[in-house]
């Protein structure tokens, strides 16, 4: 096989046979179609059953989103990857065109496309393009910089080398959003990036769709953030002072998190790494002698520390 579409589905059987009649009409052969049910509780079953000898399909309990990919992942046999949602469409030509890019440059190890995101209940529609901005951007090359700052790569639009995607490992199962930018990030430290104008892939804003909570994005990305600290330091410090920012402010961002809670303990660690990251702020060094004044009062007290984490 030279391409494996790795599908994660749930809940989605009203729009799974579009995602999968536009994943088996690529142009290109020998594409592995592998579908994930996971634990999917409606008419799925019975729709992957009309394509049983068509896909593969894999059934589990429900884990989220990136075990469902992580799945796929484990029994694709192609030299090549790529994803799709159950709720989203691919072009006809896009694996092709982008094996096409990828075989006539050895040394990149992923390319990705532009794509449209259409809101369906609106009909609204733009290109990932013009909503992220790709004419300011470097979009081409070690891209590890550039994605620091935010995801601006919609997941189902690469096409990634295996052997690249093995060095940079799976996806996060214990990440409940972002699990693909903290992807793209691992990858960035180990391969080039080519990009593609070319709209290949149709993503479907829908009720029902994958919610974007910020309370909840913006824990999981300074998770993401706080992992590439501690496993990629040397990758964020070498970004110079903007580095040293982004890990002065993913501290921050935790501390807050730890005093809000009342774990004093973590807080002042998180507040102390900040400062020794960056010592020129105004809010952590207050934050700092809170967490210090609150855990004293509370020693004082007698009353029990909330363990760090």
């Amino acid at each position: 096989m030279s391409v494996s579409l790795i599908i994660a589905t749930f809940n989605h059987a009203r729009f799974l046979p579009v995602a999968l009649e536009s994943a088996l009409a690529q142009t290109l052969d020998g594409v592995e179609v592998i579908v994930v049910d996971d634990g999917s509780t409606d008419d799925t079953p019975a729709v992957l059953s009309r394509y049983a000898d068509r896909v593969r399909v894999i059934r589990q309990a429900n884990r989220g989103l990136a075990a469902a990919r992580n799945a796929g992942l484990a029994v694709a046999r192609g030299a090549y990857v790529s994803f799709l949602d159950a709720d989203d469409v691919v072009m006809p030509t896009k694996l092709a065109e982008q094996v096409a890019l990828l075989e006539a440059a050895p040394t990149v190890g992923w390319t990705y496309c532009d794509v449209l995101i259409e809101t369906v209940a609106t009909s609204h529609e733009m290109r990932a393009s013009e909503r992220f901005g790709y004419g300011g951007r470097t979009l081409d090359g070690w891209l590890f910089s550039e994605l620091i700052h935010g995801n601006f790569i919609p997941a189902i639009a690469p096409l990634i080398r295996r052997t690249a995607l093995d060095s940079a490992g799976a996806f996060d199962d214990r990440l409940t959003a972002l699990e693909d930018w903290d992807l793209w990030l691992r990858l960035s430290l180990v391969a080039e990036a080519r990009y593609s104008p070319a709209v290949l892939v149709r993503y479907r804003v829908h009720p029902g769709g994958m919610s974007e909570d910020r309370s909840r994005m913006d824990r999981n990305r300074f998770r993401v953030l706080d992992k590439l600290c501690r496993t990629r330091a040397a990758a964020v410090e070498g970004l110079g002072a903007v580095g040293r920012r982004i890990i002065a402010d993913t501290h921050n961002w935790l501390g807050k998190e730890a005093y809000a809670r009342g774990d004093w303990t973590e807080a002042r660690r998180r507040f102390a790494a900040s400062l020794a990251t960056v010592p020129w702020q105004r809010q952590a060094p207050m934050l700092l002698g809170l967490s210090l004044v609150r855990a004293g009062a509370r020693i004082g007290t007698g009353a029990p520390t909330p363990g760090s984490r």
